[in-house]
């Protein structure tokens, strides 16, 4: 069953990327990629580190955590270099300024 759109709160289209939102209650980091927006949960399953700081790699199709290098798919968070590690990746788009998203894993 495909998830819901909801609005993203604390984020604003004309400021800075990554940026942090929530959605639902949770803390997520917003990425903007050469397609559109990408999100991930704040932190790095493996041992806590920010997101913020991550890098885009693989034309903008993986998240790499700045603490250890684990990357992660942004199409469904499984790890590349990190088996049995997984990050929550959200689907992100915007409609009038309004940011909406939806948690893909």
């Amino acid at each position: 069953m495909e998830q819901a759109w909801q609005v993203l709160t604390g984020l604003q289209s004309d400021g800075p990327f990554p940026a942090r939102a929530r959605l639902e209650g949770e803390g997520i980091v917003v990425f903007r990629t050469k397609t559109g927006f990408r999100g991930t949960q704040r932190s790095c399953p493996h041992m806590q580190a920010t997101m913020m700081n991550a890098e885009l790699t693989a034309n903008e199709t993986m998240v790499r955590c700045p603490l250890h290098v684990f990357t992660f798919k942004l199409s469904d968070g499984k790890g590349v270099n990190c088996p049995g590690f997984r990050l929550k990746v959200y689907e992100i788009k915007e409609d009038k300024g309004v940011f909406y998203g939806r948690i893909v894993s």
